[in-house]
């Protein structure tokens, strides 16, 4: 996993706040002391979330609706599942895929 999914992973989960993790993103400044991101979290969570859009949607487009969700990751170039429902979620708010029956079809 590259460095920024890790940092996007680690920004959503919940942490307790004796956690080291939780201490050195509050000393990055991606966490206040009250555990919430930071204006500097908020920027890079969309930075991310966009720059995975192109590469996910193309995934999705060349491998079918009928694609394991594994592969298309392998394809994006995404190591947590999570990662890759949260760039889904986007896409399709943007109307550029949507989801049925377990399927995720392109609509662009």
């Amino acid at each position: 996993m590259d460095t920024n999914e890790q940092l996007y992973v680690d920004l959503m989960m919940d942490r307790m706040p004796e956690d080291l993790e939780t201490k050195y993103l509050i000393s990055q400044g991606y966490l206040t002391e009250n555990m919430q991101h930071t204006e500097k979290a908020i920027q890079f969570i969309n930075s991310f979330l966009d720059e995975k859009k192109e590469i996910v949607c193309q995934a999705f487009k060349e491998l079918g609706p009928d694609a394991r969700k594994s592969e298309v990751m392998k394809k994006a170039g995404i190591v947590q599942m999570g990662v890759l429902v949260d760039v889904a979620n986007r896409l399709v708010k943007e109307g550029r895929l949507k989801k049925e029956n377990g399927k995720v079809y392109v609509l662009d």
